[in-house]
C-alpha cells in the first residue's frame, strides 16, 4: 500500500506540473491563435489517436503484467524493434492514406503537411515504450513523473515562442512533437536500458493474446472519445470544432489526468491481485474516492461559473464554449465517480470484457447519439451526447465489477459521499449569493467543499492516511505486504 500511495503521489505531482503547464499554455495560445487553428489539430487527433494506439501493439501493459522468466531480456530487445518498425510503418501510412483521407473527408487541403508530421508523434511515443515499463513495474514513478515534466515544459515553451512569432498551427503541432522527444530521452536516461540489436518474433507472441485485446479496447476508446471531433469538423468545421475542443479541454483534462495517474499505480497491483476480490474492491473504491475528490470540485466550479470566466479568460470569440463547457463538466463527474474498471479487468487478464464494452456503448450509443446531437442542437448536443455515453458506459461497468468481484453498488455510493456534500454546498453558496458577486461565491464554495473533504484528505497529507482504503483493517497489510514483495522482485 505504501507503495502505491507513493505511486499515486509521484503521478500526481507530475501530473499537476506537467498537464497543468499544458492547459496553462493552451490558454496563453487560444489568446494568439484562431479557433480554427485548434480546429486544424482537432482533426488531425482522431487519425493521430488511433495510430499511437495501435503503433504500440498493447506492449506498455503487456511488459509490466507479464512475469519475468529467462527469456524476458530477449523479450526486452525484440519488443523495442519491432516497435520502432510498426512507427515507420504508421508514419509511411499516413503519408499514403491517411492525410488523403483527412483532406478528402473534412474537404480541407491544408490537413495535409500538418498531418504527416505530427503522426511523426508515433515514434517518439514507442521509443519509450520499453524503459517506461520497465520503470513503472520496479514502481519508479518519481522518474517517470520527471520525465513527463521536463517534456512537457519544453514543449509548451516551444509552441508560445513559435505562436508569438506568428507560426500559427504550427505551434500547437511543435508542442506535441517537441514535448514526445524530450520525454523519450529523458525515460531513457533514467531507465539505464539499453537495447540490444537482436530479435524473436517468435517470443513476441507471449504478449499477443494478452495485447490484442488491449490495442482493441484502446482503439475502440478512442474511436468512442474522439468521435465528437470527428462529426463536429465533419458537419460544423474547423471554427467550430476549435470552440469545441476548448471546452472538452477545461473539462477532461483533470479528470483524464487524475484517471491516468491512478490507473498507471494501481495497475500493477490488480495484475498480482487475481484471485483476491476483497483487495480488489478496497483499492478500486479508494479509486473512486480519491478521483471523485478530486474531479467533482473543479467540475462543479465549471458548471456554476464558466459563463463568468470564459470571456475574461479567452476573449469573446470563444464564448460559444460556455454551454458545451458546462454539459461535458457534468460527463467527466460521471467518470470519475466509476473509478478505473478497466484497468481492473486488464488487470485480473479480462481485457476482452473490457473491450466487448466499449465496442458496445461506442456502436449503439456514441455513434447514433452524437450525430442527433450536433444535427439537432449544434455543440450543446455534441456535448449531451457525450454526457449520454459516458453515463451507459459507467453503468455497463459497474454491473460488470459487481459480477467479477462482488462490488456492491452501497459502497460505491459511499465511496462518494465526501465529493457529493461537498458539491452541494458549491451549489448553495452559488445560489445564495448570485451572479453579481461570482468571485466571492467561488472562494467561499472552494472553502466549504474543503472543508468536508478535509477530515478524508488530512491524514494521507500527514503520512498516515491510506487513500485506496476504506479503514485500517488486515486487509491493509495484505496489500501492502503483496505490493511490497512485488517491488522488491519485479521480475526485470
Amino acid at each position: 500500500m505504501r507503495l502505491i500511495r507513493q505511486g499515486v503521489a509521484w503521478n500526481a505531482v507530475g501530473t499537476a506540473i506537467s498537464k497543468g503547464s499544458s492547459v496553462a499554455a493552451k490558454l496563453v495560445l487560444a489568446r494568439f491563435l484562431l479557433p480554427e487553428h485548434f480546429g486544424f489539430i482537432s482533426m488531425i487527433v482522431v487519425l493521430t489517436s488511433i495510430a499511437k494506439i495501435t503503433g504500440d501493439l498493447g506492449f506498455g501493459l503487456s511488459l509490466i503484467q507479464r512475469r519475468r522468466d529467462h527469456s524476458t531480456k530477449l523479450l526486452y530487445d525484440s519488443a523495442f524493434w519491432l516497435l520502432i518498425a510498426v512507427a515507420f510503418v504508421m508514419i509511411g501510412l499516413m503519408w499514403l492514406v491517411g492525410a488523403p483521407l483527412l483532406m478528402w473527408f473534412y474537404g480541407e487541403p491544408r490537413l495535409g503537411n500538418v498531418a504527416i508530421v505530427m503522426s511523426t508523434v508515433v515514434l517518439f511515443q514507442n521509443l519509450q515504450v520499453v524503459p517506461e515499463s520497465r520503470l513503472v513495474r520496479l514502481m519508479r514513478f518519481k522518474q517517470t513523473a520527471m520525465a513527463d515534466i521536463l517534456g512537457m515544459l519544453i514543449g509548451c515553451v516551444t509552441a508560445i515562442l513559435m505562436a508569438v512569432a506568428g507560426a500559427g498551427v504550427w505551434s500547437l503541432v511543435a508542442q506535441t512533437l517537441v514535448a514526445a522527444a524530450c520525454t523519450s530521452a529523458v525515460m531513457f536516461a533514467f531507465s539505464g536500458w539499453r537495447p540490444r540489436f537482436r530479435f524473436d518474433l517468435s517470443i513476441l507472441g507471449a504478449l499477443g493474446t494478452y495485447s490484442r485485446f488491449i490495442v482493441g479496447s484502446r482503439t475502440l476508446l478512442s474511436i468512442q472519445q474522439n468521435m465528437d471531433y470527428l462529426l463536429i469538423g465533419k458537419l460544423m468545421g474547423a471554427q467550430a470544432l476549435g470552440i469545441y475542443s476548448i471546452a472538452f479541454l477545461l473539462t477532461e483534462t483533470l479528470r483524464a489526468q487524475a484517471y491516468w495517474l491512478v490507473s498507471k499505480a494501481v495497475f500493477p497491483f490488480y495484475s498480482r491481485a487475481i484471485g483476491r476480490d476483497h483487495d480488489i474492491r478496497t483499492v478500486y473504491l479508494g479509486t473512486v474516492r480519491y478521483m471523485s475528490v478530486t474531479v467533482f470540485p473543479a467540475a462543479t466550479l465549471l458548471i456554476l461559473f464558466a459563463g463568468d470566466f470564459v470571456p475574461v479568460l479567452f476573449t469573446p470569440k470563444w464564448a460559444g464554449a460556455i454551454v458545451p463547457i458546462q454539459i461535458l463538466a457534468a460527463a467527466s463527474m460521471v467518470v470519475a465517480s466509476g473509478g478505473t474498471p478497466g484497468e481492473v479487468l486488464r488487470g485480473v487478464g479480462r481485457p476482452d470484457i473490457d473491450f466487448r464494452i466499449n465496442l458496445s456503448v461506442a456502436t449503439l450509443v456514441a455513434l447514433p447519439g452524437l450525430w442527433i446531437g450536433i444535427r439537432w442542437l449544434g455543440l450543446p448536443g455534441a456535448a449531451l451526447a457525450v454526457f449520454c455515453n459516458y453515463s451507459v458506459s459507467r453503468l455497463a461497468f459497474a454491473v460488470i465489477l459487481r459480477r467479477r468481484i462482488g462490488l456492491p453498488t452501497l459502497d460505491l455510493f459511499g465511496a462518494l459521499k465526501h465529493a457529493l456534500v461537498g458539491c452541494g454546498l458549491m451549489i448553495a453558496i452559488r445560489m445564495l449569493i448570485g451572479a453579481s458577486h461570482w468571485y466571492i461565491a467561488l472562494l467561499l464554495g472552494l472553502a466549504a467543499y474543503g472543508l468536508v473533504v478535509l477530515p478524508l484528505v488530512l491524514p494521507f497529507l500527514e503520512g498516515r492516511g491510506r487513500p485506496f482504503s476504506r479503514s485500517s483493517s488486515p486487509v491493509d497489510g495484505r496489500i501492502h505486504n503483496s505490493v511490497t514483495a512485488s517491488a522488491a522482485n519485479p521480475g526485470v
